[in-house]
């Protein structure tokens, strides 16, 4: 196994830090992940730790305002500065050193909804899509009034910080997992109004336009999420005929970060979805 890092400089300077795992020998697919709000790319430790004995190369990059990436914590002014990121960084790092191998993306929460608008924006060469931690609509924990209040403050005050609605506890139900998030010192718990608006609307472009989505689509989610809603109507609108849906009866919000044996059972599902797929 090697390991590569480095960053790359966005359009408006904002640098952007990326992380790279590459399986000895040839590797047979590129796993393109996108991570979620507050969170980072060396979080996907399990992920990695499945997948890259598999033959996958996994690249991922911190969004900006998170990890070791620049900007404010928790803000964006636009949501379409994360998704042109995210097509910056597959063809300034991923595709010039894969060329010519299938190309997935994989987008987790936040990242999800990056991930569905990249897709959408930028289908050329893109083998599969998978999405986990999704929906077309906010969670039970994110009540319709904050909605309404994030549009009104993301006018007024655009760049605020506020604290997360969401508790720590939200993400698993493995202790040693949110213990490790919360003691994370690359994890936060603020966010801006402007983020959080931004959030809402390119989730309901996403989930829109998820229609046009032509690639094999995998979404694995799990029934306790309270952050997100509307899975299933989000998989009935994708519009590939190639689409599997997994709903994992008990699981929170980070379902391949679960309890060591339910998340083994979702790390295996997604395995076996890229490989009948490579």
């Amino acid at each position: 196994m090697a390991m590569e890092s480095g960053k790359i400089q966005a359009p408006d300077g904002c640098s952007i830090f990326w992380k790279a795992w590459l399986p000895d020998g040839n590797s047979k697919a590129v796993l393109h992940v996108i991570h979620g709000y507050a969170e980072h790319i060396d979080r996907y430790t399990f992920l990695v730790n499945r997948l890259l004995p598999a033959g996958y190369a996994i690249f991922g990059a911190d969004h900006r305002g998170h990890g070791r990436s620049d900007g404010r914590r928790g803000h964006v002014t636009s949501f379409q500065e994360f998704i042109n990121d995210e097509k910056r960084f597959a063809e300034e790092v991923i595709r010039p050193r894969l060329a010519g191998i299938p190309y997935f993306v994989l987008g987790h929460s936040m990242g999800s909804l990056i991930a569905m608008n990249y897709v959408e924006q930028f289908p050329h060469g893109v083998k599969g899509l998978v999405l986990s931690g999704t929906g077309a609509r906010p969670g039970p924990a994110v009540p319709g009034f904050l909605v309404l209040l994030t549009k009104i403050l993301s006018k007024i005050t655009p760049s605020l910080h506020v604290k997360s609605p969401l508790p720590p506890e939200f993400i698993s139900r493995d202790p040693e997992v949110v213990m490790a998030y919360v003691n994370d010192p690359l994890v936060f718990n603020v966010i801006t109004p402007r983020l959080a608006e931004q959030m809402n609307t390119y989730q309901a472009i996403g989930a829109g336009s998820i229609g046009k989505v032509r690639v094999p689509v995998l979404i694995q989610v799990g029934s306790l999420d309270t952050s997100f809603s509307g899975q299933k109507e989000l998989f009935d609108a994708v519009g590939s005929p190639d689409k599997t849906f997994k709903l994992y009866e008990g699981l929170k919000h980070e379902v391949y970060n679960e309890l060591p044996e339910d998340r083994a059972r979702v790390l295996a599902d997604l395995n076996a979805w890229l490989d009948s797929r490579v």
